[in-house]
């Protein structure tokens, strides 16, 4: 084999292994509910129909039932594990298709006597669409803070643990057209390519001599 073709035969090698090494983009799925003797909050959030999404940051829309209880659970994560990907998708998936829960997120920390403060967006509904599809919204990871999803129970009242088991899926993408981060080729993979590499430059100088 020539320099040349030796030398495209590197660089294609280099291109597969940028395109096909795998880089997750689920940051995390997992099922939960809201489980017995959760926190307790007066009003909840109003389901407006609209999800928020990257395109403007979503209106506070308003806590309604505002002298009912209501158990949550929080869920938070790292600002660490969003910094790459900070678009975030967010969906749920309500395994008996009910309408039992209220997914909601919020930048730090969340207040449930204040709904308002840090509120990033919301599904704007229950899930499931069309009893099948999980819910999906958007939202902007905040920076150097935890992102912090609050699930509701929907039913007033202590419902004793025995609301709608869902699953979460939370996926991080580094911009708006949905990509994911740049995967990184292991050391290994640079080593071996180094040495091809090398290789060709002595090959190279070889040639030169002999010409």
């Amino acid at each position: 084999m020539n320099a040349s073709k030796m030398l495209l035969s590197a660089v294609c090698a280099l291109a597969t292994l940028s395109t096909a090494a795998a880089t997750a983009e689920t940051i995390m799925q997992f099922d939960t509910k809201v489980p017995a003797g959760s926190q307790v909050q007066t009003g909840r959030l109003s389901r407006s129909g609209t999800p928020s999404d990257w395109s403007a940051k979503k209106t506070f829309p308003g806590v309604l039932n505002v002298t009912t209880q209501y158990e949550y659970a929080t869920f938070d994560f790292s600002a660490a594990s969003l910094a790459q990907t900070p678009y975030l998708q967010i969906s749920i998936f309500d395994y008996a298709a009910s309408s039992d829960n209220f997914l909601s997120a919020y930048a730090g920390s969340y207040d449930p006597a204040n709904e308002a403060l840090h509120y990033l967006g919301d599904a704007g509904s229950s899930p499931n669409y069309f009893g099948v599809n999980a819910v999906t919204f958007q939202v902007i990871a905040p920076t150097n803070k935890d992102l912090i999803l609050v699930l509701n129970d929907t039913h007033p009242g202590n419902y004793k643990g025995a609301g709608s088991p869902v699953n979460i899926l939370v996926e991080g993408f580094t911009d708006t057209s949905f990509d994911d981060p740049a995967p990184v080729p292991e050391p290994s993979t640079f080593a071996l390519l180094g040495t091809g590499l090398t290789g060709l430059v002595g090959l190279g100088r070889r040639f030169r001599r002999s010409a």
